[in-house]
């Protein structure tokens, strides 16, 4: 009976230890323990956890299921941006709140990103649902799509950009009437992060190149096309059919040096025009997620060679180009006395040649006025 008893427990405690390793798998968990962290302050181990569950489950979303029909709201990149406001790194924290604000808007996020670059917060207006009345059924209204306002401070111009039609490889009738470029150029232009080109005066230049619609085939000739419509880059790629699947890659083309500064794909069973409309929309956001807004300093200048304060952690990669200027006195209301924000002097713009995970290095390649001096901000184009 003793050897049966210590069999049992045996056996139990492998099940209990198989169950704790396969529910800790889950990138929900992760999330959970993330949260019960945050509780007790333990900031950094709640960014570990919730980095686990990033690694499974990237997008921030205010609806996702978990298991069943179980559902949760899911902030990760919010919550990490929140653990490392209190940790005191506001770089940290200013990248990973605006990047969950481009996932999906809450005023959580906006709240803590208004704290960390020292801007009012200003909640964001949401409509109530309307009650249904007892003797007629009333579906509520969908709540409105609210893009969040633009926190940090622009100058100079936006990176420019130009997307060149897609290939299209085994394609039937599967599109529809679903414009890749029109579709991609829309979620851009709602991103507001580039200076778009029409798309319009584009096709009357690639018509009278004679390189039709068809999709720009190979990356030397696009760089051509966008160095002579003076962008900083193009977009390029190819919708293929692959069995079940529609596939869509998509490359983003230095004008200059015909180099890749990203390359995104995205990939769906479900041939819907939603669904098909939805990868377009992901694959812009992916872009324009991998060539962050990011602010910092030069800690050295040796003639036109400046080094930088922020690096690949920041997200900052080769070929990206950034904005120097020189910051001022504060702009301050002459009835209110509230300060505005600061004058600002455009110096001139630098080309990043090498990146490390904590600073890069950027040659000049544009200069409008004043002198590169240790201490100037910086801002990615």
């Amino acid at each position: 009976m003793k050897r049966n008893q210590i069999i049992f427990l045996i056996i139990l405690s492998l099940l209990v230890a198989y169950s704790s390793l396969i529910a800790g798998g889950k990138w929900y968990n992760y999330y959970e323990d993330g949260l019960k962290e945050m509780q007790t302050g333990n900031w950094a181990k709640a960014i570990e956890n919730f980095k686990e569950a990033v690694k499974i489950q990237y997008q921030d979303t205010k609806k996702i299921k978990t298991y069943g029909m179980h559902f949760i709201e899911y902030f990760p990149h919010r919550e990490i941006g929140i653990c490392f406001y209190h940790l005191g790194k506001n770089d940290v924290a200013e990248r990973e709140l605006r990047l969950s604000l481009q996932h999906e808007y809450s005023a959580r996020a906006q709240e803590y990103l208004a704290k960390v670059s020292g801007q009012p917060f200003v909640q964001m207006p949401i409509q109530t649902p309307v009650k249904p009345v007892e003797e007629k059924k009333i579906t509520p209204p969908p709540p409105p799509v609210v893009t969040p306002p633009e926190v940090i401070h622009r100058v100079g111009e936006r990176m420019g950009l130009a997307v060149l039609p897609f290939q299209t490889k085994g394609l039937g009738t599967e599109m529809g009437e679903i414009n890749v470029v029109e579709q991609m150029m829309t979620t851009f232009f709602n991103l507001n992060r580039f200076k778009l080109f029409e798309r319009t005066q584009l096709e009357k230049i690639l018509e009278e190149q004679k390189l039709g619609m068809a999709g720009v085939l190979d990356a030397s000739t696009a760089a051509e096309i966008g160095k002579g419509i003076g962008v900083d880059a193009i977009v390029l790629g190819t919708v293929t059919r692959a069995g079940a699947n529609i596939a869509i890659d998509a490359r983003l083309i230095d004008t200059e040096t015909a180099e890749i500064i990203t390359a995104q794909d995205e990939i769906s069973a479900r041939t819907s025009i939603q669904d098909l409309k939805d990868m377009i929309n992901k694959l812009a956001l992916k872009i324009s997620q991998d060539l962050p807004l990011v602010e910092g300093y030069v800690i050295s200048v040796g003639g036109d060679r400046l080094t930088l304060d922020i690096g690949g952690n920041n997200g900052l990669k080769k070929g990206m180009k950034c904005i120097v200027y020189h910051e001022g006195k504060e702009i301050i209301h002459p009835i209110t006395k509230k300060v505005l924000g600061k004058e600002t002097e455009e110096l001139g713009e630098i080309k990043l040649n090498q990146v490390f995970p904590e600073y890069s290095v950027g040659q000049v390649i544009k200069t409008k006025s004043g002198v590169f001096e240790v201490g100037n901000k910086i801002i990615t184009k």
